[in-house]
């Protein structure tokens, strides 16, 4: 008797959860994304369908970082960093697919004129993502990537 009434606590519980314990509630790919792994920056425009099927495109961004300096005015045999400021040194724009299986998935990342390379991310919470880049010449830099939108 005591087990009957457990089960009945816990079927409104899983009811509204959504369509049972695995289901991805809040947690989706839509929308834009940006995350920087200096000296990486890798920003998503995503789609996601019904069926966790994943498109969109994407752009990866080399940064530098470039120092000014100048003659310290109190001491002439010192330098002072006057200025830090970071440029971007490189830029490659792809196309992006995948499915997405809550809450890991991978993301193909192709570009013409480069070997394709894969995002291969979980989610942190529902709005940031932390992942690796392999191939194409990358050895598993993890970058993590918030989202820049509100979900739709």
């Amino acid at each position: 008797m005591r087990t009957i009434h457990r089960s009945a606590l816990l079927l409104p519980l899983l009811a509204a959860c959504g369509t049972g314990p695995l289901d991805p509630g809040p947690f989706t790919l839509e929308g834009s994304w940006l995350g920087t792994a200096y000296p990486l920056e890798l920003s998503f425009q995503l789609e996601q369908d019904g069926d966790n099927n994943v498109t969109g495109t994407g752009v990866l961004r080399g940064l530098e970082e470039v120092l000014e300096t100048v003659i310290d005015p109190d001491n002439e045999t010192k330098l002072d960093t006057v200025t830090i400021d970071t440029v971007v040194t490189g830029t490659v724009e792809f196309d992006v697919a995948g499915d997405w299986d809550h809450p890991n998935f991978e993301l193909d990342l192709t570009s013409e004129g480069y070997a394709a390379a894969v995002y291969d991310a979980a989610f942190v919470d529902q709005d940031s993502i932390r992942g690796s880049l392999q191939g194409s010449g990358f050895n598993n830099p993890t970058i993590v990537i918030t989202r820049q939108s509100a979900q739709p």
